[in-house]
């Protein structure tokens, strides 16, 4: 379906947020993707709703590649200007592929962050844990202008860490180096925690590694787990 882009907010040269429109047939999951493209040819990419599933418009969050056969053009979008997006949502990092109960932990890295917005613009989310930690890793600190504020206002523990960036005097340790120091997850006891990842590929299998190594198990659309991972990336 084709539907006009209503609002475009670029924060660095690599990053930008949009919303369009919404229809009221469409309906999705928080923490579902579904697919975009330009309509012009038959390139579509995977993206994370931002949105809530109670918002009246949809939104997105994107890199900025380029040469990439879709973000080369998306970037350059305007108000008013048409997407195509897919009626089809679907994805992992849903509540109903998790144990519920307990304290969440959503281990975030670039625009990985995404799908972990949608849900925390769902009141479902906090009625389902103790306790809510959003770690959320990028190597700049201007890659947390889009939703640092959001994450601030929110009922949650907020952690943001930033490894490249000098002028960053807080927290700039990796995620995965985290967890290996016992500074994040506490106790690793899957019976009280539970994770949500989504980032590059590479640390999406590091952390899915270090979890499944401690005996935690991988939720799917079949079966809940004590932990579930996004494999749907934008290119």
């Amino acid at each position: 379906m084709n539907l006009k882009v209503t609002e475009v907010e670029h924060y660095t040269d690599r990053l930008f947020r949009f919303k369009t429109e919404r229809p009221q047939s469409f309906r999705f999951t928080a923490g579902e993707f579904t697919m975009i493209g330009m309509g012009d040819n038959d390139i579509m990419r995977a993206y994370s709703l931002t949105s809530g599933p109670y918002d009246e418009y949809l939104e997105f969050y994107s890199i900025k590649v380029a040469d990439g056969p879709l973000t080369s053009r998306l970037q350059k979008i305007q108000v008013g200007d048409e997407i195509e997006v897919g009626h089809k949502p679907t994805g992992t990092l849903t509540l109903a592929n998790l144990e519920l109960g307990g304290n969440l932990w959503l281990l975030a890295t670039g625009t990985g962050i995404a799908p972990f917005i949608s849900l925390l613009r769902d009141p479902a989310t906090y009625d389902s844990f103790d306790k809510i930690t959003v770690i959320w890793s990028v190597r700049e600190q201007a890659e947390l202008l889009a939703y640092n504020n959001f994450l601030q206002d929110q009922d949650i523990v907020y952690m943001p860490t930033v490894t490249q960036d000098p002028e960053w005097p807080f927290m700039n340790k990796r995620i995965t180096n985290m967890i290996s120091a016992g500074q994040i997850i506490p106790e690793l006891d899957p019976s009280k925690n539970k994770v949500m990842i989504c980032g590059s590929l590479s640390f999406n299998d590091d952390v899915k590694s270090m979890l499944q190594e401690w005996k935690w198990e991988e939720g799917t659309r079949r079966t809940a787990g004590t932990f579930v991972q996004e494999k749907a990336f934008v290119s």
